[in-house]
C-alpha cells in the first residue's frame, strides 16, 4: 500500500477548546490529534457536501410510527415497492404494543432519497423521521 504525501499545518485553538477536544479524542480513542483531526477536518467537508441535494448517495431514512393508524403499513410497503431501485433494505423493529421504527437503507440520487422521505413523513401515523446521507469518501 502506497503511503499518502501529507502536509503539515499550524492551528490555534482557545485554551479551554483544545481541553475539550482533547478529552474528547481519548474518550474516543484515537491514538493522537492529527487522526482525529483529520477525521474532523473529513466530517466537515461532508457534512457541507451533503447541504447540496444532488448527486449519488447512501444513507438511512428511519421512520417511528403508529402500526395501530389504519392503513399506515400498507401505505408504508406500497411506497418501498415503489421506489425498490433506490431502497436497498429494511429493518423492522417492535418499539412496544404500538410503535415501530422502520430502517430504510437507501442508495440513489439525493434528491430522489429526499422525496422518498418525504414521501413516507407525510403518512398519517408516521411520527417522527429522520434522514442520514453520506457519499463515498474521496479525501
Amino acid at each position: 500500500m502506497e503511503k499518502e504525501n501529507v502536509t503539515r499545518i499550524g492551528v490555534s485553538l482557545p485554551p479551554r477548546l483544545l481541553e475539550k477536544f482533547d478529552q474528547m479524542i481519548e474518550d474516543m480513542g484515537y491514538a493522537n490529534r492529527s487522526e482525529a483531526i483529520r477525521d474532523s477536518v473529513r466530517e466537515y467537508i461532508l457534512k457541507n457536501e451533503l447541504k447540496e441535494v444532488k448527486g449519488e448517495r447512501v444513507g438511512v431514512i428511519s421512520l417511528i410510527y403508529d402500526h395501530d393508524v389504519r392503513g399506515v403499513n400498507d401505505l408504508l410497503v406500497e411506497l418501498q415497492h415503489k421506489y425498490c431501485k433506490v431502497i436497498q433494505s429494511t429493518t423492522h423493529l417492535h418499539l412496544d404494543e404500538h410503535n415501530c421504527m422502520e430502517l430504510i437503507i437507501v442508495r440513489g440520487d439525493a434528491r430522489r432519497i429526499k422525496e422518498i422521505r418525504d414521501r413516507l413523513t407525510s403518512i398519517r401515523g408516521v411520527k417522527h423521521s429522520d434522514l442520514l446521507l453520506t457519499t463515498s469518501m474521496r479525501y
